[in-house]
């Protein structure tokens, strides 16, 4: 009971999150902001990611099979290890991702003196006519 509430509880709380991320990449002219506000919705969902694969069964195995253990037990009880792959390379491409686009607003910046979308999109369209 507890654990179908809080299990509720979470989903609720990291689609909050991810909504948030949507509205501030969306909304905020800032690309810093917007850097930071994708950051927070990658990992909403790559929690959201994790929540799916783990088991409200108590005791939870990893998923590496043990000898003393039937195998329908340790399919009832054992962690899905699927979930935790696809999160690992997420994370690892969102740090490739987050490294390129911080690269760019820095030089952006650099080059124009700011890092709001909307000035940079006025000053682009000043230099093509």
């Amino acid at each position: 009971m507890i654990a179908n509430f809080l299990v509720f509880y979470v989903t609720i709380m990291l689609s909050a999150m991810m909504f948030l991320g949507i509205y501030g990449v969306v909304t905020r002219s800032n690309l810093i902001k917007k850097i930071i506000m994708l950051n927070v919705m990658t990992d909403s969902i790559n929690l959201t990611f994790i929540l799916i694969g783990y088991r409200l069964v108590f005791p939870v195995f990893p998923p590496i099979y043990e000898k003393h253990l039937t195998l329908s037990e340790f399919l009832d009880r054992a962690v899905d290890p699927l979930p935790q792959a696809l999160v690992l390379t997420a994370v690892v491409i969102g740090m490739a991702m987050n490294i390129l686009l911080t690269t760019f607003a820095i030089q952006l910046y650099r080059l124009h003196g700011t890092v709001d979308a909307r000035d940079i999109a006025e000053i682009m369209r000043r230099e093509k006519s």
